[in-house]
């Protein structure tokens, strides 16, 4: 399986550590909305879709079970946003 398209939009006015939302696309067939890209003090990193339960818990909607295909989902993401930010600070 491979992306084959990203969509970020950036929060504009951050209130907390997260940054922006992602969408992508899964070899042209497969949508999937709602990543969430946050700012840590150990850097990015990425929440997979979730919702939040009625104890109060959060529950990912979508994940991976191949640790593999995770982090290249993730990986993407990141580079994807990364590159955003580089073209809009010009």
């Amino acid at each position: 399986m491979k992306i084959t398209n990203i969509k970020i939009q950036h929060i504009k006015s951050p209130k907390n550590k997260l940054r922006a939302f992602a969408t992508i696309t899964i070899d042209n067939s497969l949508v999937i909305t709602d990543f969430q890209i946050f700012d840590s003090v150990k850097g990015l990193f990425i929440n997979m879709p979730n919702k939040k339960m009625p104890d109060g818990s959060w529950k990912d909607t979508v994940f991976s079970i191949d640790a593999d295909f995770d982090s290249y989902i993730k990986n993407t993401i990141l580079r994807a946003y990364e590159d955003e930010c580089a073209m809009m600070s010009f």
